[in-house]
């Protein structure tokens, strides 16, 4: 999953790609029901499922409540951030929403159009990083279209049904443009490289899935420049600036799979001061692994229970070089 550097949120987003989750309370009040709608071509199909109905309908219940009730009825009502299912994501999603809620107003217009409102067009990413990772046929992905905090966030996860890629309808298109085939290597990944689901896995495994995601999206947009993969230019010039030091730092915890070092190198701050170092480590270790002759298809079905290691043996040669 894609996180945005911290100057451009509102409040710090946490990684969906290691797995975002929906807060979870006490059924005060029944959510609204949603029914999917399907899309498919050429093999991919895309199970569509859009929340704005229950987040309006959350809105429109929390009118002149206090901040605390507001959350305590966004729980009941809605439920649904890009927080890490951890202690830390429950303050995370109150922060977002308390920061948020005095510009839902101004974007109610888009977020009553639902899924509708989702340009570039789901299927058409799917089935554009299916054939570049030359995913086989049938697949099938579902997709949650949601309102988010304008944090620039989306994430994906693995679940019981197979691959859930989540996007928030008040992102603006540009942006869209480049987070909607990042989530969907990430969801196409999972179906072609038989990715076991859940929220844990190394800060390796992380590297690897996020460089992969990154690459892909390069491959199917290039031209640009290489912040726009990765994060925006001043953050990923301050990176490639202390290049040696973020990839010492994150070979050291490689193999390391517990939510404070992962926190640490995506939303934290990292061994040089600096958020979503993991980041810059995967963009060069998958960039440095196409160089040698690996292809994305290839990577993509890299068994899970060796990224690590073929992230290790990367960065090696990166500092040596």
């Amino acid at each position: 999953m894609f996180v945005p550097p911290a100057h451009l949120l509102s409040r710090r987003s946490m990684m969906g790609g290691l797995l975002a989750a929906a807060a979870s309370a006490p059924a005060l009040a029944e959510k609204l029901p949603i029914t999917p709608a399907v899309e498919s071509d050429h093999g991919v199909t895309v199970n569509v499922r859009d929340l704005s109905t229950r987040f309006l309908d959350f809105y429109a219940a929390a009118q002149d409540k206090h901040p605390d009730e507001r959350f305590r009825i966004w729980k009941d009502r809605y439920g649904f951030a890009a927080v890490p299912p951890t202690p830390q994501g429950d303050a995370i999603a109150r922060k977002l929403l308390d920061e948020a809620w005095p510009r839902y107003v101004d974007a109610l217009p888009i977020i009553r159009q639902g899924a509708k409102a989702l340009r570039p067009a789901a299927l058409e990413a799917a089935r554009d990083i299916a054939d570049l990772l030359q995913a086989p046929r049938p697949l099938r992905i579902d997709l949650v279209a949601y309102v988010g905090g304008f944090e620039t966030n989306a994430f994906t996860a693995g679940t019981d049904d197979g691959p859930m890629v989540a996007m928030p309808i008040e992102m603006d298109e540009a942006t869209r443009a480049i987070l909607l085939p990042h989530e969907m290597t990430h969801a196409i990944h999972m179906i072609v490289g038989k990715l076991p689901p859940g929220y844990e896995r190394s800060l390796g495994r992380l590297i690897f899935e996020e460089g992969l995601a990154m690459r892909a999206v390069q491959a199917l947009k290039p031209g640009l420049p290489d912040a726009r993969y990765v994060g925006d230019q001043p953050w990923f010039d301050a990176a490639i600036a202390r290049r040696d030091a973020i990839l010492r730092a994150l070979r050291a915890s490689i193999d390391a799979r517990d939510g404070d070092t992962l926190f640490r190198f995506t939303m934290g701050d990292g061994a040089t001061g600096r958020e979503r170092e993991a980041y810059i480590g995967a963009w060069l270790v998958v960039g440095e692994l196409l160089e040698r002759g690996s292809t994305l298809p290839a990577l993509a079905r890299l068994p899970a229970d060796q990224q690590a290691g073929v992230v290790k043996a990367s960065i090696d040669r990166l500092l040596k070089g």
